[in-house]
């Protein structure tokens, strides 16, 4: 009867709506795990560019001392 094709429609309404409830779920997790790893990577390019800097400094030092010393 028309209330079985009701019931058929609401479960199957019931049903989407869960899957969907997980998929966010799940794509909630994703964005989670790709924010942290974007996070890991701004800190390890942060600490590439300081050793970079450093490295830099260094070798204008060691040119600056080999100029004066006439090497």
């Amino acid at each position: 009867m028309k209330s079985e094709g009701f019931d058929e429609a609401n479960q199957a309404a019931r049903e989407h709506l869960e899957r969907t409830k997980k998929r966010l779920a799940s794509g909630r997790e994703r964005l989670e795990r790709l924010h942290r790893s974007i996070d890991d990577t701004n800190r390890h390019l942060e600490r590439i560019s300081d050793w970079i800097e450093e490295t830099e400094r260094a070798l204008d030092e060691e040119r600056k001392r080999r100029s004066a010393s006439g090497g």
